[in-house]
């Protein structure tokens, strides 16, 4: 058994990356619910599924604290712990939020007019969040009552897969839209439904590849640890650390990589620099992405 200050080492390490992470996922969440160059659905489902994200940090740092306060430092078990509970079913959704994001964004382009006139579909979306919520909890119940471990791994990539495979075909689709459009009287609502929604599955590929890689990563010391290769708080600060981090690149590559996410991430950030250091206040706005709406518009209606 490993020295008392090693596991307090290791938890310490578990706890500083978790708590790194839920400060770096804030300014993340602002930043989805204040974009405003995005369709109101697919704001709703991205903050759900960076609110999902943010509650698995939560559990995770609740796991620690718990384990910390009751010097339960080197557990035998706690796959039916409340909180890795609540850990598999915000990481599970959140898996299955990227597929359902995706296939919105791919029904805004098949109805790529129509789409555009309506600003938020409440019951659909209620329907499609309570939809993943319910085979989450039943992944879970799998994975914990019916020892479904590896078929639930299957089932994650197959998800993850048929994500990717849908973003790469919604580009060569989303393309191919705006050049056949009819030219009525909706041609360029819905052309500029169609090159929103063309940024998104282009910005979302880096974020689907990184989680793949990343949820590869959290299985080697899962695997090595029900093989005796390793004990349980070298596997646990593997673990615990690479979902953690998983929650925030994937976040941060999606912003990263769509220009309008982009903006308002760094003109918030630069906003909170001037503040603290007592300079002029800027005024931030929607100013800006105002501009951009009318560009995408306008290339829209020049674009072929």
């Amino acid at each position: 058994q490993m020295a008392p200050a090693a596991d307090y080492l290791f938890i310490s390490i578990e706890t500083l990356v978790n708590g790194i992470s839920i400060a770096i996922m804030i300014p993340c969440v602002i930043t989805l619910i204040r974009t405003q160059v995005i369709h109101d659905n697919c704001k709703v489902l991205l903050v759900t599924s960076a609110s999902a994200q943010t509650l698995l940090l939560i559990s995770q740092m609740s796991l620690f604290a718990n384990n910390y306060i009751t010097e339960n430092l080197l557990p035998k078990s706690q796959q039916r712990s409340p909180f890795i509970m609540m850990q598999y079913i915000c990481f599970i959704m959140s898996s299955q939020m990227s597929m359902v994001i995706v296939l919105e964004r791919a029904y805004a382009v098949w109805k790529a007019a129509e789409y555009e006139k309506v600003n938020r579909h409440l019951v659909s979306l209620l329907i499609l969040i309570g939809s993943t919520l319910i085979m989450s909890l039943l992944h879970v119940y799998a994975i914990n009552w019916h020892d479904w471990l590896y078929e639930s791994i299957i089932l994650l990539y197959a998800i993850e897969g048929s994500t990717l495979i849908i973003s790469i075909v919604l580009i060569i689709y989303a393309r191919r839209k705006i050049r056949v459009l009819p030219y009525d009287g909706d041609r360029l609502r819905a052309k500029y439904q169609v090159r929103e929604v063309l940024d998104f599955p282009i910005a979302i590929l880096p974020s689907i590849i990184l989680s793949a890689i990343m949820h590869t990563l959290s299985l080697v010391p899962t695997i090595l640890l029900s093989n005796d290769l390793v004990t349980y708080p070298v596997s646990s600060v593997f673990y615990f650390s690479i979902h953690s981090l998983n929650c925030i690149f994937t976040k941060l590559a999606l912003i990263a990589c769509h220009k309008g996410m982009r903006e308002r991430f760094q003109r918030m950030i630069f906003r909170v620099r001037c503040d603290s250091r007592k300079a002029a206040r800027i005024e931030i706005d929607a100013e800006k992405e105002g501009k951009e709406h009318f560009e995408q518009m306008r290339a829209a209606w020049d674009g072929p």
